[in-house]
């Protein structure tokens, strides 16, 4: 799946007792990778445009280069962004097979239970 392109990337934001998360979703074909990360703990508010902006550099890059841009921004990302989207990769490069035994997240209720959501298209 190495010559394959993203072609969607979603962050959902969810909030649980005062930490923020990220859920990332990135798409393949017909193929969703899942990655997900704290994004802070001591925040009141969050502006998830502001913090996922690096992801559109990433829409409609191979997963080769995405991996290598994810890796080669780390001092640039920190480590929370890169870790999620390295996940994500991870998780979206397996076969599909392996990827239909895991469970997936249902995008309909993630974003219902969103307190934000950031998509590129």
């Amino acid at each position: 799946m190495n010559t394959d392109i993203i072609s969607g990337i979603q962050l959902y934001h969810l909030c649980r007792d005062n930490s923020h998360y990220g859920l990332l979703s990135m798409s393949c074909g017909s193929e969703t990778g899942w990655g997900e990360c704290v994004i802070t703990t001591d925040a009141r508010h969050f502006d998830i445009i502001a913090w996922g902006d690096f992801l559109c550099k990433l829409n409609r890059q191979s997963l080769a280069d995405a991996r290598n841009m994810a890796l080669l921004n780390r001092e640039v990302w920190g480590d929370a962004k890169t870790e999620l989207v390295l996940m994500a990769l991870s998780n979206l490069d397996h076969s599909a097979a392996a990827a239909r035994e895991e469970e997936t997240p249902d995008s309909s209720i993630l974003f219902e239970e969103s307190m934000s959501y950031f998509s590129v298209l």
